[in-house]
């Protein structure tokens, strides 16, 4: 088993806790900035930072849930997410939508690919109609609530990805095609960026024309997406370094590394940290996956 992995820090400051902001978990509750390892029953994939409720939530890409942690209750259950195929228990990114409503994905191998919800009153679903053969990883909402999504199917052992527009409603119109494994999605603004893995590429194109993409950075192997300190856009690579991109320039700096897969990634900009999805690729020594908490300058 692995021992909690301490990150090699760039731009970053080892400070400890402050005071939480008034209307968080508790006025009296300290924040975690960290540097903190914890050690999840389950597999970070996707994350979301929900600044109005102080909420992290966790895609579990093993257990077929949404997990959540808060400041000084820790990580726990937020919903066991439904229809869980066998072999397939599998999520990737996870959103909150404006009314509350959770949103993530499957992934599925080919057979199970699927949209989940759940929404604030508790019910959960999985959204109607939708091809299963579709490999879903990433998801994204936008400023005005539109849900855009990426996928990939695979032809002969050739892949073909897609960025999509979604509807709970059960349509997922493409809007993005001829890519090889779009897994990072994230609307920002006016415009849309993308991830391919294969690629090694982050695109961007402008919401109102998504298929005009432009290239703004070559990583190898990027995953999902997330908005970061001082504007930069951040992603993880199995390297595991987080990267910060410059969307305008495309200049690229290392913000934090010596973990083991960095997967999803979400920022706190009111406390200054990070989350990272830290995945444990290596099972010949045990396995071991956590939640990293980081904190930013």
């Amino acid at each position: 088993m692995r021992l909690p992995l301490l990150p090699l820090v760039a731009l970053l400051t080892l400070v400890g806790c402050s005071d939480a902001p008034s209307d968080g978990p508790g006025t009296d509750t300290p924040v975690e900035r960290g540097p903190r390892a914890i050690a999840l029953d389950g597999d970070p994939n996707g994350m979301f930072w929900d600044a109005e409720n102080e909420t992290l939530y966790i895609g579990d890409d093993q257990n077929h849930r949404i997990l959540k942690y808060r400041d000084g209750e820790g990580v726990s259950l937020a919903v066991e997410m439904p229809d869980a195929p066998p072999n397939s228990t599998n999520l990737g990114e996870v959103v909150r939508m404006p009314d509350g409503t959770l949103v993530t994905v499957r992934f599925g191998f080919g057979t199970a690919g699927a949209v989940l919800y759940a929404r604030p009153d508790g019910t959960t679903g999985t959204v109607p109609g939708l091809p299963t053969n579709r490999r879903r990883i990433g998801l994204t909402v936008t400023e005005d609530g539109r849900l855009y999504n990426s996928y990939f199917v695979r032809n002969s052992n050739v892949n073909v990805g897609s960025v999509a527009l979604l509807s709970l409603d059960g349509t997922e119109q493409e809007v993005v095609g001829a890519l090889q494994k779009p897994v990072g999605v994230l609307a920002v603004g006016d415009s849309l960026y993308i991830a391919d893995q294969i690629a090694g590429k982050v695109y961007r194109s402008p919401l109102a024309r998504p298929a005009e993409l432009t290239t703004i950075a070559t990583i190898t192997e990027p995953d999902l997406l997330s908005m970061g300190p001082h504007g930069l856009l951040l992603t993880g690579t199995r390297q595991g370094t987080v990267v910060g991109i410059n969307p305008v320039s495309g200049a690229q700096s290392v913000l934090a590394s010596g973990f083991q897969h960095v997967r999803g990634i979400a920022y706190d900009a009111a406390n200054r940290r990070l989350f990272i999805a830290d995945h444990d690729g290596d099972e010949s020594n045990g396995t071991t996956h956590f939640l990293q908490i980081v904190p930013v300058n």
